[in-house]
């Protein structure tokens, strides 16, 4: 376990925010076994543990973390195919990187994911939020999540109706939060099939291609799509870049609302004398309300700059650090989230998690 195991760690090296101080303890896990022993070490130093995948959708606060942050290394990839129902069972390990194990699955003809290319982040991470994209989630995919239970230190297989997925949600993020640690992910994918593109922006760009239209070859249409998604995702500074400053955020600070009947015509009362109204997407927990458009028509534009915190100039969605600090990225947030409800009377709902202290 010495091997695995650091003290004072900078958790601005380790997220794509670049904010955060020291971690007491810093400790990273390639099996289970060291995954047990470090867990092991946290209840013997009474330690509070955070489970840290790609870094991309965690937030630490300035004053760092008095416990223990474990990064979850274990890579594992295998598959099986069935001819017959032209289906692949694919197994991943949790500490896989996810844009590459979407890389891998359109080389090989494996559709259902290729929407989700270029989103940072570990494999098993994308079950905690469900994570979406351009009309396709990881839950229309996942078979089975494995899962080491913290309390008794027992690995747990919870199948997709036991994940309670929900829009960019789940048992992990909800009700189980903070009990598992996900250690493999099992997906079901489509063996050589049709490409089905549903999302507006990447269907447009896609089916009015006169390169793609001329692919007849299934492997060639994924590989396709997967450019597209990443060049789309690259105009907004949604990938992360070295070059370029607006990437260094979490991607999407803000989930789209849902709101209920009730709400949502209390919502259309108040947008009366608009004159671009949202397009808005039905669910079957009610009307989704793009977050984009709230923020943009409550005041705030592209590029909205305060203490060294910013709206990206590429994406209203994301809020980059440009020079701050924890506490001032989130002062901005929750004025954005304060003028939006002002404005239009809907929450809005971080979609980072923020770790403190307390």
């Amino acid at each position: 376990m010495i091997n695995v195991l650091k003290s004072d760690v900078k958790l601005s090296e380790v997220t794509t925010i670049k904010l955060g101080g020291l971690a007491k303890y810093f400790g990273t896990f390639n099996n289970e076994y060291e995954l047990r022993e470090l867990l092991k070490f946290a209840k013997q130093e009474k330690l509070r543990t955070i489970i840290l995948g790609g870094g991309s959708n965690m937030i630490f606060s300035d004053e760092g973390f008095d416990g223990l942050v474990l990064k979850n290394h274990i890579k594992e990839l295998s598959y099986e195919t069935n001819s017959d129902t032209k289906e692949v069972f694919f197994k991943a390990g949790a500490g896989e990187n996810w844009d590459d194990f979407v890389k891998f699955c359109c080389e090989e003809g494996f559709q259902g994911i290729e929407c989700l290319s270029g989103i940072p982040g570990c494999v098993g991470s994308t079950p905690i939020q469900n994570v979406g994209a351009y009309g396709q989630e990881v839950s229309d995919t996942i078979v089975n999540v494995q899962a080491l239970r913290i309390e008794d230190n027992s690995m747990v297989s919870f199948n997709n109706y036991e994940c309670g997925f929900g829009y960019r949600t789940s048992i992990f993020k909800k009700e189980q939060k903070d009990k598992y640690i996900i250690t493999e992910v099992t997906f079901r994918l489509k063996l050589n099939a049709e490409p089905e593109l549903k999302y507006k922006e990447p269907k447009d760009e896609i089916e009015n291609d006169a390169d793609y239209k001329n692919l007849s070859d299934n492997i060639q249409k994924l590989e396709f799509i997967r450019s597209k998604v990443i060049e789309i995702r690259k105009r907004k500074s949604m990938v992360i870049d070295v070059n370029d400053e607006n990437s260094v955020s979490c991607g999407s600070f803000f989930v789209n609302p849902v709101l209920t009947a009730d709400k949502y015509k209390n919502f259309l009362d108040k947008i009366k004398s608009v004159s671009n109204p949202p397009r808005v997407f039905n669910s079957e927990s009610g009307i989704k309300i793009p977050a984009a458009w709230l923020i943009e028509n409550a005041g705030f534009k592209k590029g909205y700059y305060k203490h060294g915190a910013a709206i990206s100039s590429n994406h209203s969605l994301a809020l980059i650090n440009k020079g701050t600090t924890t506490k001032n990225l989130l002062e901005l947030a929750e004025e954005i989230e304060h003028k939006v409800f002002e404005v239009f009377g809907v929450h809005l709902h971080k979609e980072p998690i923020v770790i403190t202290n307390s």
